[in-house]
Parts: C-alpha cells; structure tokens; sequence
C-alpha cells in the first residue's frame, strides 16, 4: 500500500502534494474507440513516422517499439486541453474524420514501474470516450500508420495488442460503474 505523498499535482500544492509530477512519471491520455455498425473498432499499426512525436506525444524509440501490434487511436493531452478535445483532435488529425459526437469520457487508471525507472511508479490516467462512425465511413490510413483496420475486441487476443492498449481496451470493454 502505497504510503507517499497524494497525487496532486499544483503550484502551491496542499500539504502532502506535489508541485510537479512524481518520479515515475504521469500520463494523461486520450483514447478514441470508433465503433462501426457491427461494433467493431478502429485500430491501427504505427508505421515509424517522425511525425508522432507531434501527433500524440511518442518518440521514435516507442513507435519502433509499439509497431508490431494494434493500437487504439490515441494521444496524450496537450497542457490544458479537454480529453474530448483531445479525442476529437485524434479524430481529425490522426484519422482524418470529422463530425463526430462523443459522450462523457470513462476513465482507467494504470499504475505500474517503467523498465527505465526502477523501483518508481508510473501513473496513467487514461480517458476512454467512444462514438459511432458515420456510416460507411472508409478510413485509409495516413503515412503515420502502417494499417487500420476494424476489430471486434471481444475476440482479438492480448498479444495482437502493442503498448499495453489490451488493458485499455479490456477496461473499455467492461460495463461503466452505476451512476448515483
């Protein structure tokens, strides 16, 4: 049990705060998952494009690293930015589609120890929003991605994921928490 400062991250932090991230780190991220008519969603392979860096955040070190698997289209926030911005920013820049409508966002936590950071914890907060495509909708897939294609998440295993997005996706699979 973790018995260390809380994690809030301000200028002028509360008693027991931080004034800048922890040591290993903290992410917020964007992910967008389009779903066709059959319920499937949109993944892609990143080709290794100088390009990402720009577009979510990611060096060139992690895309090599990440293009052997599918990801769900997504991006770290920029400072300040909405994660429905964020996604909708995803939407458009990344996949090329405009127009769409999102709902609230659900949220997953991740925590775990970086192989660069031994011994400290990594947080990702993770903002999962999801929306239909329009239908018909043909995506091709931009210089930055070496595939896109449709998946029924149900059925695509663990291992045909990259960067860890099977969590992701399996904690967008389950049902949101009631609401009071």
């Amino acid at each position: 049990m973790p018995t260390g400062p809380f994690l809030a991250i301000s200028p002028g932090a509360f008693p027991g705060g931080f004034d800048r991230a922890p040591p290993g780190g903290l992410c917020l991220s964007a992910f967008l998952f389009l779903r066709n008519e059959r319920g499937e969603v949109l993944l892609g392979r990143y080709a290794e494009d100088s390009r990402w860096a720009a577009l979510t955040g990611l060096d060139a070190g992690r895309v090599r690293r990440y293009s052997t698997g599918w990801t769900v289209p997504a991006s770290h926030l920029k400072l300040g930015e909405d994660p429905r911005d964020a996604a909708l920013r995803v939407a458009r820049e990344i996949l090329g589609v405009d127009g769409l409508r999102l709902g609230e966002p659900r949220v997953a936590t991740f925590v775990y120890e970086l192989d660069r950071l031994p011994g400290e914890r990594h947080h990702d907060v993770c903002f999962l929003l999801d929306t239909a495509a329009p239908r018909g909708l043909r995506v091709e897939p931009p210089p930055w991605y070496a595939a896109l294609a449709w998946h029924d998440l149900a059925t695509l295993p663990a291992s045909a994921y990259a960067r860890g997005h099977d969590d992701v996706a399996e904690a967008w699979r389950r049902p949101p928490a009631p609401s009071f």
